[in-house]
């Protein structure tokens, strides 16, 4: 039987995402937000208009406003390119990585072995540029699934044919580990039911005697 330790783990061998190599969201990605950053400026534009044009209170303003509404939509392009330029994914041996963030980088883990499924979305801007976003679905619910914009069409099928190769080999792993854990369980109860049938045996041979 081997002897159960419980050494203390040093923090200076643990992985460090800084290591990870991230590769960046295809640059065409950016187009695609830029347009519907335009579209969504548009409709801001247009109800600002009719505010302008039927409400007293918006009319005596209209040049605060309209300087709200540019600073707004200045803003909203600006954030979409820091965003941009902070996603990164990445894939390694047991995992696939995905990094996010406009002030702030968040970096979201997810292993192989709670992928649960794999799909590729594409909308009508990313269709353009010939673009597709993974959308990696865990065990853990919407709060734990991964999407990962931007992708070239080849490469996210790629991807995604990568990942469902590894969720069988995973799973076949589980179903093999879970059968030999039977069968070593069935061994053990078979043995215990022996072991208690000895004592029986001794007792009545000397009951005999």
């Amino acid at each position: 039987m081997e002897e159960f330790t419980n050494s203390t783990v040093s923090f200076d061998s643990l992985p460090k995402f800084e290591s990870v190599p991230f590769k960046p969201l295809n640059k065409n990605y950016l187009n695609v937000v830029y347009i519907s950053n335009a579209i969504f400026s548009v409709f801001l534009a247009t109800g600002l208009t009719f505010l302008l044009i039927f409400n007293d209170f918006f009319s005596d303003n209209v040049i605060v406003w309209v300087a709200i509404l540019l600073a707004i939509i200045a803003l909203l392009f600006w954030t979409s390119t820091i965003s941009f330029r902070k996603k990164g994914y990445a894939l390694r041996e047991k995992d696939i990585l995905f990094r996010k963030g406009i002030l702030s980088t968040t970096t979201t883990v997810i292993p192989f072995n709670r992928i649960q499924h794999v799909a590729l979305y594409e909308g009508v801007f990313s269709r353009m540029y010939q673009l597709s976003e993974l959308q990696v679905y865990t065990a853990g619910g919407s709060s734990s699934d991964l999407h990962i914009p931007g992708l070239p069409k080849e490469e996210a099928e790629s991807i995604k044919s990568f990942l469902l190769n590894k969720i069988t080999v995973l799973e076949k792993e589980s179903v093999e580990l879970t059968s030999k854990l039977e069968e070593t369980s069935s061994e053990d109860i078979q043995f215990e039911h022996q072991s208690a049938k000895l004592p029986e045996s001794d007792t009545e041979n000397e009951t005999k005697n």
